[in-house]
C-alpha cells in the first residue's frame, strides 16, 4: 500500500505543526499535481522508445520477407500524461487509432492478450483463407513485446516519485 510520512520538527527552530497545515492548505493543489505529473512523465520518458524496439524485434519468416506491420505497431506506442481532479497519471501505451482500420487488434494479437477490454480472447490468432479455416491449419504463436518492455517502470516511477516529495517539501520550506 502506498503511503506518504510527513515529519515536521516542532523544536524551537523548526516548523510548527500549524505552520506546516496552513502551508499546504494554502499551496495550489494544480501545482503539487503538476510536480507530480512531470515527475512521472520523466519516468515513463524511455520505455515508448523500449517498447518501440521491442515490437521492432519481432521476429519474421525465415525467408526474412515483411509487410510493415511490426513498424506500424511501433509507430503507434505513445507517452500521455495529465492530471484528474485527484490525481496525476503517465500512461504508456499503443493507440489503436494510430493503426489503419484492419488492422487496429493487430497488437492485442501480437501481444497475446487473453482477455481484451471488450472480453475478447486475442491469445489465439489465425489467418483465414478466402473466409474459411483450412483443415489442419495451425495457431500463429504470439510475440509479447509491450509488457516484457515495460519492466522497471514502477521502480523508476518509485524514484521519481520520491523526487517529486522531495520538491513538494521545498515548496513548503520556502
Amino acid at each position: 500500500m502506498p503511503r506518504l510520512d510527513l515529519k515536521v520538527r516542532t523544536g524551537p527552530r523548526g516548523a510548527s505543526l500549524e505552520v506546516a497545515a496552513r502551508r499546504l492548505r494554502d499551496m495550489d493543489g494544480r501545482t503539487i499535481k503538476d510536480i507530480f505529473r512531470r515527475h512521472l512523465e520523466t519516468a515513463a520518458r524511455p520505455y515508448p522508445m523500449r517498447a518501440r524496439a521491442s515490437a521492432l524485434a519481432i521476429p519474421v519468416k525465415p525467408e526474412g520477407r515483411h509487410t510493415g506491420l511490426r513498424a506500424r505497431i511501433a509507430g503507434c506506442v505513445e507517452l500521455s500524461s495529465g492530471t484528474d481532479t485527484g490525481s496525476a497519471y503517465a500512461s504508456v501505451w499503443v493507440n489503436p487509432d494510430r493503426m489503419l482500420p484492419d488492422y487496429r487488434t493487430l497488437p492485442l494479437y501480437m501481444e497475446g492478450v487473453k482477455l481484451g477490454s471488450r472480453g475478447q480472447n486475442y491469445s489465439r490468432w489465425r489467418h483465414p483463407v478466402f473466409g474459411r479455416w483450412l483443415a489442419g491449419q495451425r495457431d500463429q504463436p504470439s510475440h509479447p513485446y509491450f509488457y516484457q518492455a515495460m519492466t522497471g517502470l514502477d521502480r523508476a516511477a518509485v524514484e521519481e516519485l520520491k523526487s517529486a516529495l522531495e520538491d513538494v517539501t521545498r515548496k513548503l520550506e520556502t
